[in-house]
């Protein structure tokens, strides 16, 4: 598990569109402070939806390997979760199955890698057990570009993500006022004080920047932070956290 309940995790996304770019930006995130490194493979990809993750995931997944010795969290954002690759759901299931074989293939630490699995597929349980078995974090995530749910809403989706034995629940939402923060913010303290799992909580806009900085002590185990630019509106700078941390952020 590259989480831990007892610190805060701040995730850099590698936005880069080269091998050559991530390698950079993964070296930046690290000497910036980081705690792991978020590979969002469909900015990589998503001009070319008939990818094969197999090919370019060998060559460079050892490559990022090399550049940091931070955990990375391997994401593939569709489209309809605010992504930049337009799929199917057999298409989404098999690169995620293309991912694992070639982790598998490569003989990557356990301790090193984290998988993104987006909620709405129905074989997300499946994939996510898979992933287990192999010794890797898995992260089930969920976002809602729009607006924040009701708080009874909110509860629902934590609790149907954490259905799901062993994962980290990603919940995203979208702040339309700061009422939507306070909200998700003590559905964050509900749940993992109900629960004794580990969850992220993520506010986006800029009126979510609140619990994106403050979120650790509500129970979200980890937030999202720019180095070069931001995968999220009102995503912060990651100076802006380690300035406004309070606390070791080392795990």
């Amino acid at each position: 598990m590259i989480f831990s309940p007892h610190a805060r995790t701040i995730i850099v996304p590698l936005l880069g569109t080269t091998p050559a770019m991530l390698v950079q930006e993964a070296h930046d995130a690290q000497e910036a402070g980081a705690n792991v490194v978020e590979w969002r493979v469909d900015m990589l990809f998503g001009d070319h939806p008939n990818f094969s993750f197999s090919h370019l995931g060998s060559e460079i997944i050892p490559q990022l390997l090399q550049a940091t010795s931070l955990p990375i969290l391997l994401t593939i954002r569709t489209a309809k979760q605010g992504g930049e690759i337009k799929v199917s759901d057999g298409r989404y299931r098999l690169l995620l199955a293309e991912m694992l074989d070639t982790l598998l293939q490569l003989g990557v630490p356990g301790e090193r890698i984290a998988v993104d699995i987006e909620y709405w597929h129905r074989a997300a349980p499946d994939i996510a057990r898979r992933a287990q078995d192999l010794g890797f974090t898995v992260v089930v995530s969920d976002h809602n570009w729009i607006a924040t749910p009701d708080t009874e809403i909110l509860h629902i989706m934590f609790d149907d993500i954490l259905a799901i034995e062993g994962v980290v629940a990603k919940l995203a939402v979208t702040a339309q006022t700061p009422d939507d923060v306070e909200r998700l913010l003590q559905a964050t303290r509900n749940v993992t004080q109900e629960t004794g799992r580990m969850v992220i909580a993520v506010s986006m806009g800029e009126l979510g920047r609140r619990a994106r900085i403050e979120g650790w002590k509500y129970g979200s185990v980890a937030t999202f932070a720019a180095v070069s630019r931001p995968s999220a509106p009102g995503q912060p700078h990651i100076s802006e956290l380690l300035n406004n941390s309070g606390q070791d952020t080392d795990n």
